[in-house]
């Protein structure tokens, strides 16, 4: 499995790159693993995640992280050239995805990428992500 998300984010740093995008904005980042990642392929890495704990040790492997919940980000419009938010849909009700994809559509400049897992509802999340483009 860890092996799938690095071949994942891998692609999603070639689409950086031929872009010429050289940051992300990582929601739900976690302890900073993907964003590890990204740092070490060149790209500068924004985590945000609702935990503290999480962001404690992001912060500890060097990364700049915040503690913020995906339906309001404490960044202005088009902050970020691109974003990867593949877990953050996860143990959201349906109802509020629309709210989250809003939000990073807003915080996205405008044509970036964003990685998301769409998940159907009722159903288990997908394997692989989408890239969805914020609104132009």
């Amino acid at each position: 499995m860890a092996a799938m998300r690095e071949d994942q984010l891998a692609g999603f740093v070639f689409l950086l790159k031929s872009e010429g995008r050289r940051s992300v904005l990582g929601l739900d980042c976690g302890p900073g693993t993907d964003g590890l990642l990204f740092v070490q392929s060149g790209i500068h890495f924004t985590g945000v995640d609702p935990s503290e704990e999480h962001i404690h040790s992001a912060r500890a492997r060097g990364l700049e992280a915040t503690v913020a919940h995906a339906a309001a980000l404490p960044f202005a419009d088009s902050a970020f050239p691109s974003v990867w938010a593949v877990d953050a849909l996860a143990g959201l009700p349906p109802e509020r995805w629309d709210d989250v994809v809003r939000e990073l559509g807003r915080v996205a400049e405008p044509g970036a990428p964003i990685a998301v897992v769409l998940p159907e509802p009722g159903e288990g999340f997908g394997e692989g992500f989408t890239v969805l483009r914020s609104p132009e």
